[in-house]
């Protein structure tokens, strides 16, 4: 007679396996959770050092940052209206110069007369200019240069500076 399959001999099975395996896990659970969580306060520390660091330093910088007197006090910009005009050549050139003027506070109140006088005299002189005396740093420099000696002849003195803001040619 052949021996059941039930009574055939083989490992037993042991009741106690899953209780032994959480035991076994539970040390190395208990050691990730602490070292997450030593990991979030010591990141949250570092953090904040970092950020009172930089803010001390951003505080003790501000007195180092030099204002130029002639820039401050009793100067405004004064915008002029955008001027839209065409180039000497090439022939369909067309500029568009945004700038404002930088005088005195005490001129500015009484100054719209001048600013239309220089207005249009920047006008007059763009009509002049061809693209290719505005091309490049220097050809931006030279025009800069040009249209501030424009302007300090027509405003006697009054207008310190000239800024350009935008200047399109197309």
């Amino acid at each position: 007679m052949a021996p059941s399959l039930t009574s055939l001999p083989g490992p037993a099975k042991r009741r106690g396996t899953s209780r032994q395996a959480l035991l076994t896990a539970a040390p190395f659970l208990i050691l990730t959770a602490l070292a997450a969580g030593a990991g979030t306060l010591w990141g949250l520390r570092v953090v904040g050092t970092v950020e009172s660091t930089v803010m001390k330093r951003m505080e003790a910088a501000t007195p180092d940052l030099a204002v130029n007197p002639q820039m401050t006090g009793t100067l405004v910009l004064k915008r002029l209206s955008p001027i839209v005009t065409n180039l000497a050549a090439p022939a369909n050139t067309w500029v568009r110069l945004e700038a404002a003027l930088l005088m005195e506070q005490k001129a500015a109140a009484s100054a719209d007369p001048l600013v239309g006088a220089i207005s249009e005299d920047i006008l007059g002189f763009l009509r002049s200019v061809t693209a290719q005396q505005m091309e490049g740093a220097a050809g931006l420099r030279n025009l800069r240069e040009d249209l501030l000696e424009r302007i300090a002849i027509r405003s006697k003195g009054v207008v310190r500076d000239i800024v350009i803001e935008t200047l399109v040619v197309q």
